[in-house]
């Protein structure tokens, strides 16, 4: 770590709140605790507030909500996780998580301030950050729509099973014009000579999450950020446990879920970036951990 150094710049980050206000669930031998989520939520924004003097944003990475038996429990569960928010006293990123589509993609857009489903924003000069969209190919859109029919037309080529564990309807992948924006993205920044954090909701790599929680169309998505010079991290949430996994100089880290953090305990960090490394300061369950970049 470059102790003797102060960071370019730090960011908070959080990931799957999905708070809902209902019994704890228990799944996979885990917990999900529902109810207590808005108040880890809320020591997370207590924290980045005390240090928003040092915090350039805070990113949360997806499933705010967790999705209700009713259109109007989950929007009242959603006006919670909003009144949190609010309170942050700094710029925030969100990402769309496929929880967060038990609303429609537009509230979600319009009451999160997003700009778009996937987009682009400058950090710090050399460096910027890259948001997709995980659920751009997926069910979670009107039958007949474009989006809808490339799922269809994907899923249907790769058919749920051993050779596709990651093909479950609750993941997602990103289509075409994503997929074309993105490698836009990466020669530009590559042209420029600019490091990338990419952020989505799903993971991407093996390691960082077991095969069934990845995005559909993983390997290709990973390729490309793995290929690109540019891209020095890549952060996601969905995989509630967190992970992490290295492949060639790239590091793809999943986020400790905020829903599952023990009672009396917490789950949010603080990424500093250095010049030659990136360092996660993680509280209570989100890991610790001290990355290289080139």
């Amino acid at each position: 770590m470059e102790e003797t150094c102060k960071p370019l710049f730090s960011f908070g980050v959080i990931a799957d709140v999905q708070y809902g206000d209902k019994d704890d669930n228990h799944s996979e031998g885990r917990v999900q605790r529902y109810r207590e989520a808005p108040q880890k939520l809320d020591k997370a924004v207590e924290t980045f507030n005390a240090s928003k003097s040092s915090l350039l944003f805070v990113l949360t990475l997806g499933d705010i909500i967790d999705g209700n038996d009713t259109v109007e429990r989950t929007s009242a569960d959603f006006d919670i996780v909003l009144t949190s928010l609010s309170m942050l006293e700094l710029p925030t990123y969100h990402l769309l998580g496929n929880h967060c589509l038990t609303l429609p993609r537009e509230r979600m857009l319009q009451d999160l301030q997003m700009p778009d489903r996937f987009y682009h924003a400058e950090l710090h000069p050399g460096w910027a950050l890259v948001i997709l969209d995980t659920m751009d190919i997926s069910v979670k859109w009107p039958v007949g729509s474009k989006n809808h029919e490339e799922a269809m037309t994907f899923m249907h080529n790769h058919p749920l099973g051993e050779a596709n564990p990651q093909m479950s309807e609750w993941n997602g992948g990103l289509g075409s014009e994503q997929k074309t924006w993105l490698a836009h993205i990466l020669s530009d920044a590559e042209r420029q000579g600019t490091h990338l954090i990419v952020a989505g909701h799903h993971p991407l790599v093996v390691g960082s999450a077991p095969s069934t929680h990845l995005l559909w169309n993983h390997e290709e998505v990973a390729k490309m950020l793995v290929e690109s010079p540019a891209v020095a991290l890549f952060l996601n949430g969905h995989y509630h446990p967190g992970g992490y996994a290295q492949v060639g100089a790239k590091h793809f880290v999943t986020v400790e879920a905020i829903l599952e953090a023990p009672t009396g305990s917490f789950a949010h960090g603080i990424i500093h970036v250095y010049e030659k490394e990136i360092e996660i300061q993680g509280f209570s369950t989100v890991t610790s951990r001290v990355l290289s970049i080139e």
